[in-house]
């Protein structure tokens, strides 16, 4: 019974390997050498993602202020002194 089941799952793994294949790289840019009927619908998504196109303002980064504790300034380590250069 377990020899079985190994060679059922041999199989199978088997089996699945010879279904793989490359994968083939399509451009969607027309002006890439994708296919042109593309290009209006990209020319939409753009305007649509225009500067202009939302009132909303975007995102913004807000770094924490850790606190209002005053962080230390970094000292830089000083280089030894090197002879004949």
């Amino acid at each position: 019974m377990f020899t079985r089941t190994i060679l059922i799952t041999a199989a199978l793994m088997i089996g699945g390997s010879a279904q793989a294949s490359q994968l083939v790289y399509r451009p969607t840019n027309p002006s890439l050498g994708g296919d042109p009927l593309n290009g209006n619908w990209l020319l939409s998504q753009a305007s649509a993602q225009g500067e202009g196109a939302s009132q909303s303002p975007g995102f913004s980064i807000d770094f924490p202020d850790f606190g209002g504790t005053p962080q230390p300034t970094p000292d830089p380590t000083p280089l030894p002194d090197v002879d004949g250069q």
